[in-house]
């Protein structure tokens, strides 16, 4: 019989630009200024940063330390 799953992981996946390991799209994601793919540890670096991606703009751990190759 069919079971009903809530929360099921998606089944896409890319390859993040920084360390090349392959992660779920949903916890990842694009660096506004610099445009990379991101896994969730280059992107957001805590959970702190993570809730505040959900309530504002994405930006990677590289460009907020000013060393990212953004605009």
């Amino acid at each position: 019989m069919f079971k009903l799953t809530w929360f099921r992981t998606t089944d896409f996946a890319t390859e993040c630009d920084a360390c090349g390991t392959r992660f779920d799209l949903m916890t990842g994601g694009t660096c506004e200024r610099c445009r990379r793919i991101l896994c969730k540890t280059h992107l957001h670096g805590t959970w702190l940063r993570r809730m505040q991606h959900e309530f504002g703009s994405v930006v990677c751990v590289k460009c907020r330390a000013g060393e990212g190759g953004g605009k």
